[in-house]
């Protein structure tokens, strides 16, 4: 940042004017009146006496003010122009008997400013009638330097620009030359088609949006022939691709031109380094894993909390152990149970507490064979117990709803889409009604996922134009599957989704968000 200066000029050539005292003027007061200093007065009228001026005598007087001549002060690279101020604060016409010492201190200065300010002066001795020079105090000149800056840093600021359309690019692998489309194709044209209803819901309220759409799979146009079509500079957003090798060369783009550049899938940790405007979506898992120790500590701390190692295939065990570990950091105490040996449980558990049990993956299988096992313990109503997991249990409703309200299941997500919620059944509806069918029935929904990164981008960019960035944290969105609580990586970095949620399933078939 290029700070500004002080600046003085001296004069080096002087034109006059003529000046006819008045009754009770002095020398003293026409120098404030043009603001000039009284030697200046005095060189340019020699053999003035200033005690004795008469009414009516004409003197002259310098049509610029000598030696303290200020300029605005201009940022070169800026052009900023920020206010200027006298050189001097004011002048002081020395009283009979008056000292450096005593007018120092009478203006809140140093004597060393004092005589710094009036060279001409000898320290200890001032003649009556002399005009000095008064500096500003280290506190003023501090304050000055310090709004100085303020102004500045406040013409710097890029001005914000608002867009009367928006336009969004979707880079996806639509894979159109396929035969048949494949599991993918139909999950990406899902979300493209979610985000066009989003389209649909900001344009009713008045919101105005084009959408450009590519097939991030076409090999007549791959993604960096795309990039180069002339439309794409004057995006607003972008959203993908989706494989990895692409994700680089889009996120350079979009930072070039600055353009919010959305990654819904990769949760690779380094994805946002150095690439201001990308956002995303999916966080790495070490990010979700440290919200969930904290959460779950918070929410259990005085629950009977028994981690039980299923022996499983997809056993989680970097959870599993990391879990462990910032617990005993933590203070939380914690038993272990090994599913070969099940029968140990029954020292565990204790009556009339809330009895957490933790497995160590999240399949199907593991989640069966742990809910049977317990209902074979045949546990009287003293004893409450409680499971608590993995995302994927999500997929567990249908066959397994009894368990999951029978044990209270709850586990932690980054996404969550209540099926029996009316405004995911009207959404569900409306996407039958656009598109003549169903979403595809995967985990996550996609229509929803691409519904979400619609709203919550334009609708933001909508409001807040060009300092979309910097009102992140003044901006909020009811998602539908997705809640997007972005922060920055660090100050060169993009933005990583920290949103993070608890579900639990209760007795009565209802469902607990938190």
């Amino acid at each position: 940042m290029v700070l500004a200066l002080a600046l003085t000029v001296n004069a080096q050539s002087v034109a006059t004017q003529k000046h006819e005292m008045q009754s009770g003027e002095t020398l003293y007061s026409i120098a404030r009146q043009y603001n000039v200093q009284v030697k200046a007065l005095m060189d340019m009228n020699p053999g003035l006496d200033p005690d004795h001026i008469m009414a009516g005598q004409k003197i002259n007087v310098p049509a610029t003010q000598q030696n303290n001549v200020s300029v605005p002060v201009v940022d070169p690279q800026q052009q900023v122009v920020t206010p200027n101020r006298p050189r001097y604060k004011t002048l002081h016409e020395v009283k009979k008997k008056e000292t450096i010492y005593g007018i120092s201190r009478m203006y809140g200065i140093t004597e060393e400013q004092l005589t710094a300010a009036n060279p001409s002066i000898k320290k200890g001795k001032l003649k009556k009638g002399t005009v000095l020079n008064i500096p500003y105090t280290t506190d003023e000149d501090a304050q000055y330097q310090a709004e100085q800056q303020r102004i500045v840093e406040e013409a710097q600021k890029p001005k914000v620009v608002m867009y009367p359309t928006i336009k969004a690019a979707i880079i996806l692998p639509f894979s159109k030359e396929e035969e048949k489309m494949s599991v993918e194709s139909q999950k990406m044209t899902n979300l493209y088609q979610g985000f066009l209803l989003a389209v649909d819901s900001l344009k009713q309220h008045g919101c105005n949006v084009e959408v450009f759409a590519y097939d991030e799979m076409s090999p007549a146009t791959p993604v960096a022939t795309i990039l180069q079509k002339p439309e794409m500079k004057d995006m607003q957003l972008i959203v993908g691709p989706i494989h990895q090798w692409n994700v680089k060369s889009v996120a350079d783009f979009a930072q070039q031109n600055h353009i919010a550049h959305v990654v819904p899938f990769s949760n690779e940790i380094s994805l946002v380094n150095e690439h201001p405007t990308t956002f995303q979506v999916n966080a790495p898992s070490s990010l979700i894993y440290n919200q969930v120790y904290n959460r779950f500590s918070v929410i259990h701390k005085d629950h009977n909390i028994i981690f039980a190692m299923m022996n499983d295939k997809n056993d989680n065990m970097t959870f599993f152990n990391d879990f462990k570990k910032d617990l005993d950091v933590k203070g939380v105490q914690y038993s272990n149970l090994n599913m070969s040996e099940f029968a140990s449980i029954q020292d565990m558990l204790q009556p009339g507490k809330n009895n957490v049990i933790i497995p160590s993956s999240g399949s199907s299988s593991a989640f069966e064979n742990l809910c049977k096992k317990l209902d074979g313990l045949n546990l009287t109503s003293e004893y409450t117990v409680q499971l608590f997991g993995f995302p994927e249990w999500q997929m567990l409703s249908g066959k397994n709803d009894k368990y999951l309200g029978k044990y209270q299941c709850q586990f932690y997500t980054a996404f969550y889409s209540n099926a029996s919620s009316a405004r995911t059944q009207q959404f569900n509806g409306r996407f039958r009604r656009w598109f003549n069918q169903d979403q595809y029935n995967t985990f996550p929904k996609y229509g929803e996922l691409g519904y979400d990164i619609g709203v919550y981008f334009i609708k933001g960019i909508n409001e807040f134009g060009s300092s979309f960035y910097e009102n992140l944290h003044n901006y909020s969105y009811m998602s539908m599957e997705f809640p997007m609580m972005f922060e920055k990586k660090n100050d060169w970095s993009g933005y990583q989704n920290r949103s993070m949620m608890i579900v639990t399933y209760r007795s009565d078939g209802t469902v607990f968000v938190r």
